[in-house]
């Protein structure tokens, strides 16, 4: 990680450390616009060494370094531009380029300041094109390359509370503005995106939020001097719009506008949530089936004389409860898998209120976590769940005892293990006829799962089941 190649380097405090890697969050616009590789210098807190420990290639340009630099220490004498750019806090440049093996090299080593402090150098190296005379975009970018770095060096870049994520790149559409918000240059993507949105005629010179297309972020950010995302829509034509002022002696001096066309991804974006929510109101209707027919069972077991076909009815409620319980997890989650551990805690509250009489004090706790699993491995563990818990409190503690079940559950790379043990009697030489159809439902489960079942008793019962992560 960045931030610990720099503390094991310097002494730099975290806010400092923090600063440089929010630099190298968004520099690629940096490397873009001056078409030449980033590297990111630290000063050696023991020694006058400076050490390479962020290294960035341009994509408006072929990189001069295709090996990794990160890593390479250079003294005075091997860079003496970064040396000088960090001692006296201004951007140094050369002259004349320098040939390496026959590539004309041209190198700025910018001061990198923070709270008026120099913690860092950030050098640019590109090939100057000099066989041929610069044409207009490239000149373009070349000028707001220095702006940048300026910025870089009077400590306004990176802007303040950046978001998160990736940088659009220049190269997907590049609007200049002057310190009036006003549109000095547009490169042909930006162009063809306004086109896109039925802009025809001629923007330069004019406003973004003066072509007909709604409110912009340009007039928010040049005020606030601070950087602004933004979106246009017309029709089904979306473009993003990032914003960032362009600040020198703490004034604002123009602006720059990364315009990209995000109407595929916003599509896209529609259509999963389409399907998310469809997926979840299906989730949603089948929990509520699921109950329904939970509560016929229950009215039916109401006019039942027999205490056994009662018995196997409520066992029956339990068993469905437990599957709608997946399903209602499903409903609340956009994910296709659900926290078994929120579904466990469900369970257990679920049938800890249906089996534990008022005057008894069991206790039924829940640890650890089995993370997000997919609903074909969450709903029948959380059946088994069901039937192992059914089981301890029925069978544990007899004759009104009372006493504690526990449910572990844990995860690595390869298996899901649930365990689920009480201290109650322990289990008979012969169990009763429930308890062993219970653990003849949890075997079958277990088994369709791909997953293996244990059961010991000594002092209590323990039943582990284990269960590829994978299914």
């Amino acid at each position: 990680m960045l931030s610990e190649r720099v503390q094991r380097i310097t002494r730099l405090s975290e806010p400092e450390v923090d600063h440089l890697r929010a630099l190298c969050s968004c520099w690629q616009v940096l490397a873009d616009l001056s078409f030449s590789d980033l590297m990111l210098y630290v000063k050696s807190a023991r020694s006058e060494v400076f050490e390479i420990c962020a290294q960035l290639r341009p994509f408006t340009s072929q990189t001069l370094y295709p090996q990794d630099m990160v890593g390479t220490r250079v003294s005075q004498p091997g860079q003496p531009m970064v040396e000088r750019a960090f001692r006296e806090g201004s951007v140094w440049a050369q002259k004349d380029p320098v040939l390496m093996d026959g590539v004309p090299i041209r190198m700025d080593a910018v001061p990198v300041r923070y709270r008026g402090a120099i913690v860092a150098v950030l050098t640019r190296e590109g090939s100057p094109r000099i066989s041929r005379r610069l044409g207009r975009l490239e000149r373009v970018y070349l000028d707001n390359a220095e702006r940048v770095s300026t910025m870089v060096c009077d400590g306004h870049f990176p802007p303040a509370e950046s978001p998160p994520g990736e940088w659009p790149r220049v190269g997907d559409g590049l609007l200049v503005l002057d310190k009036g918000g006003r549109v000095t240059w547009a490169s042909p993507n930006a162009l063809s995106s306004l086109h896109r949105m039925g802009v025809m005629e001629n923007v330069v010179g004019r406003g973004l939020d003066d072509l007909g297309l709604g409110e912009t972020p340009v007039s928010r950010a040049l005020a606030l001097r601070s950087l602004q995302d933004g979106e246009l829509v017309h029709g089904d034509v979306v473009v993003a719009l990032r914003v960032m002022p362009l600040l020198e002696s703490d004034k604002v001096t123009g602006g720059l506008v990364i315009a990209k066309d995000v109407s595929e991804l916003r599509q896209r974006e529609r259509v999963i949530s389409v399907k998310d929510a469809t997926i979840r109101e299906i989730h949603h209707r089948v929990k509520n089936n699921l109950q329904t027919i939970a509560s016929l069972l229950r009215l039916q077991g109401r006019r039942l004389q027999s205490e056994e076909a009662k018995a196997a009815l409520e066992e029956s409620v339990l068993r469905i409860g437990s599957i709608a319980l997946v399903h209602e997890t499903l409903s609340e989650n956009p994910s296709d898998a659900t926290e078994f551990g929120e579904v466990a805690r469900r369970i257990v509250h679920m049938v800890g209120d249906g089996l534990v009489s008022p005057g008894r004090t069991s206790e039924i706790k829940v640890t650890g976590s089995a993370g997000p699993l997919s609903a074909d491995l969450a709903t029948p563990l959380a059946v088994t769940l069901a039937e192992l818990l059914q089981n301890a409190l029925e069978h544990a503690f007899p004759d009104g005892r009372t006493g504690t079940v526990g449910v572990e559950l844990s995860r690595d790379h390869h298996y899901v293990a649930m365990v689920v043990w009480d201290d109650g009697i322990g289990l008979p030489p012969k169990p009763p006829e429930g308890a062993r159809l219970g653990l003849q439902i949890v075997r079958t489960l277990t088994e369709d799962m791909g997953g293996s079942f244990e059961i010991t008793s000594n002092g209590g019962t323990r039943v582990e089941v284990r269960i590829p992560s994978t299914h």
